[in-house]
């Protein structure tokens, strides 16, 4: 007796979506390629481990597509042993369940889908379906959607306002308490064929267009597994807009179990944010403003200090210059701001020629910046910048950088111990020896 399988969009968990059960036969069993694998889904635990691709009469595992993920679950074996799937794939108009077990041709099996995940899936693919149905109502349309591990998105062709926002959540949410049906229907491959995006690989002439119905609200060609009631949904929560290309906007939400999975988290966030601050939440914007003031002020004197600070270490090497030919500048703190100031003060010192003239282009200035076990920065300016930088090289072995002439510039990942007590004494001595 062959037995043959039920083509995609006919499948038992399309037919009816809260089919949680469904006894089947093996029709084959292939080894499979996880390399060949066109699976966007990220949980997806294929690996090096030897893998099948069983081929099932019927299944209540939705195959991957129309941007809802796989189901996941269990195929119990006549001799009792379960066999988990890790993932569903669509091959045409043919379901590939993904296992790790070799299942025989024919075998009768008995299949369970994981119905939490599944009843979470098909709560943020149904109020995709309802959000967007509101957002046309706009003049909105969703340009393409993702459903996240905790947050989904849709794309918009704009930004919308907040005040727009809060009336759609409002909108959808009165949608979801009046209980609307849902329902699916068979679609017309001629008259629908212009409204869907079809994969390439599935023929609408062999396969089954469906057509999910929101009660006279809307209806919209989709493949998914889908939610009986709008009353299911729970609740929808509007989240963030990202900015993308071309001045579309990401609006992101979540649906049913995950608003309260989303509050409880924002809630215990806001309690560990209050007691690090010190304030009950209801007072966390107002600390967090003051926080953010005091922040600024005091980054605000530190650039000041830093700025007078470098400009005294300038002006003693600028004075230094007078008398030698290579002098250096040392901070603990890795702060390239610094040498950017220090130089600057310097030029400016050279440029108004106070206190005497000095001609730069026959000076070597070396800034060094970091401390030992940490990592920092060192730049080197003048005609003898090549010369130093490769005896630094010598003594310090995470230096790594380059520059042409009189320039050089380098990063150091980590002062290994003594490198700096080493690197200071070659620079002392070269001073001596480079005085003028």
């Amino acid at each position: 007796m062959t037995i043959s399988s039920t083509i995609v969009g006919n499948l038992a968990c399309q037919r009816n979506s809260f089919a949680k059960t469904l006894q089947a036969s093996v029709v084959s069993c292939v080894p499979y390629d996880t390399k060949k694998s066109k699976s966007k889904n990220k949980g997806s635990s294929t690996n090096d481990k030897n893998k099948y691709a069983l081929e099932l009469s019927d299944t209540v595992l939705f195959p991957e597509g129309g941007g809802q993920p796989s189901d996941v679950g269990l195929i119990q074996l006549p001799d009792g042993i379960k066999v988990e799937v890790e993932e569903v794939l669509r091959d045409k108009l043919t379901a590939i369940h993904i296992t790790s077990q070799y299942v025989e041709p024919e075998t009768k099996v008995h299949l369970e889908v994981d119905w939490k995940r599944r009843f979470d899936i098909m709560q943020q693919h149904t109020g995709q379906h309802l959000l967007s149905a509101v957002l046309d109502t706009y003049g909105l349309n969703t340009l393409s959607w993702s459903m996240g591990e905790l947050i989904n998105y849709i794309e918009l062709g704009k930004q919308i306002s907040a005040e727009m926002v809060a009336e759609v959540a409002d909108k959808v949410n009165s949608l979801i308490q009046e209980s609307l049906p849902i329902t699916v229907i068979q679609g017309d491959p001629v008259k629908d064929k212009e409204k869907l995006k079809i994969p390439d690989d599935y023929d609408i002439n062999q396969g089954i267009i469906r057509i999910v119905k929101i009660g006279e609200l809307d209806q919209n060609p989709c493949c998914g597994t889908h939610l009986q009631s709008t009353s299911q949904l729970q609740s929808i929560a509007l989240l963030h807009q990202t900015k993308i290309r071309g001045g579309n906007s990401r609006l992101h939400f979540v649906c049913g179990s995950r608003v309260h999975k989303y509050s409880s988290q924002m809630f215990h966030t806001l309690k560990t944010l209050g007691s690090q601050l010190s304030c009950p939440q209801e007072e966390l914007s107002e600390k967090v403003s003051q926080l953010s003031t005091n922040y600024k002020k005091s980054l605000a004197k530190e650039q000041a200090l830093l700025k007078e600070i470098s400009s005294i270490h300038a002006g003693e090497v600028y004075k230094s210059l007078g008398t030698n030919s290579v002098d250096y500048v040392y901070r603990e703190e890795n702060d390239a701001e610094y040498m950017n100031q220090f130089q600057k003060a310097l030029l400016t010192l050279i440029n108004s020629k106070e206190g005497g003239p000095v001609n730069l282009n026959a000076k070597t200035v070396v800034m060094i910046v970091g401390s030992s076990g940490t990592g920092g920065s060192i730049k080197i300016l003048g005609p003898m910048a090549q010369e130093i930088s490769n005896e630094l090289k010598k003594l310090i072995s995470a230096l790594k950088g380059g520059g042409k002439g009189d320039f050089f510039q380098g990063k150091v990942t980590k002062y290994e111990k003594n490198e700096l007590p080493e690197v200071f004494d070659y620079l002392k001595l070269l001073k001596q020896e480079k005085e003028a």
